[in-house]
């Protein structure tokens, strides 16, 4: 684990008080979304965790300036796994997202495998519990996409409903609101990717959005299990 300020890096995460909640933005990329969304949301601590560092160095130098300036002081960037989240950040969550995910991210949460789902489960607050957003690109793979990755089944509603939700709730998430993103939510989320794939698709690419709430699953408890629930060939 390590923690990006700027051009420098600590081993070090201290979570500082006086929040009301803490926000994770899980792969985070280069900390656009956490950089944005703090700005709007003040009252809440925002970490953006991705496993490559050097992405995070600008809008961390960014964050790290006066307010004034456009200074965030309830913005932190870590590099980190989906599967092994720093212990600092374990039952901290109120909030989860997890945005256009992509590399092992991606595989975890599109074959709902166990290692990633339960890093995510791991962060959300053993008492209430954290509402968790992942938004999928569902737009069809190009030709330079790495081949683990263009074998991936593809994103829609009918997916996540019928093969998702089931693997997602015996490993301690509930998902209630499924849905593909209008235009002007596409236009409201405010990532680098999702701009990107705007700007290329007309303004109005294909993304699945599937929200609910993350319980984290008491060891022995009845139905709990470390299957996906997927068929043997998805991963």
């Amino acid at each position: 684990m390590i923690v990006v300020h700027g051009k420098r890096t600590s081993e070090r995460l201290d979570l500082p008080a006086g929040f009301q909640r803490v926000v994770v933005d899980l792969g985070t990329g280069d900390g656009r979304f956490a950089y944005a969304y703090a700005g709007d949301h003040p009252d809440a601590l925002v970490v953006g965790v991705d496993a490559i560092s050097e992405r995070l160095a600008e809008v961390s130098a960014r964050a790290a300036r006066k307010p004034a300036k456009g200074g965030r002081p309830n913005v932190l960037l870590v590099r980190a796994s989906a599967e092994s989240p720093p212990a600092e950040l374990r039952g901290q969550a109120d909030e989860i997202h997890v945005l256009l995910p992509w590399g092992a991210l991606l595989v975890g949460t599109m074959l709902a495998r166990p290692d990633v789902l339960g890093g995510i489960v791991a962060l959300a607050r053993p008492d209430t519990g954290a509402r968790l957003r992942v938004v999928f690109n569902a737009e069809p793979w190009d030709e330079s996409t790495p081949k683990d990755l263009v074998e991936l089944p593809a994103v829609t509603v009918d997916y996540v409903e019928r093969t998702l939700a089931p693997a997602y709730r015996a490993l301690g998430i509930e998902l209630d609101d499924v849905h593909e993103l209008t235009a002007e939510e596409v236009r409201d989320l405010p990532t680098t990717w999702s701009r990107r794939l705007a700007a290329s698709h007309g303004g109005h690419p294909r993304f699945v959005h599937a929200a609910g709430l993350v319980r984290p699953v008491r060891p022995g408890a009845a139905g709990t299990t470390t299957s996906s629930g997927l068929p043997p060939d998805s991963g």
